[in-house]
């Protein structure tokens, strides 16, 4: 990710877990005259090919541009 100020390239320095399928990610530019640090959240959105092994207690919505596929494909 570049950073949002000087738009030189940031590195991830650490992540903490937030849920199943969320992290905190903690960034540092690579700029030494910027020096900015930040947190960017990364998290599951959609599922586009599902699990073989799924675990019932986790619910993400399958891709709508899975389902258009899926439909073009059964046509």
């Amino acid at each position: 990710m570049k950073c949002p100020h000087c738009k030189f390239k940031s590195s991830i320095r650490s992540s903490e877990e937030l849920s199943s399928l969320t992290r905190k990610q903690y960034y540092q530019c690579s700029n030494i005259y910027c020096g900015h640090t930040f947190t960017a959240m990364q998290s599951v959105s959609e599922t586009i090919v599902p699990s073989s092994c799924p675990d019932p207690k986790v619910n993400i919505p399958l891709s709508t541009s899975h389902n258009a596929r899926r439909n073009a494909i059964k046509a």
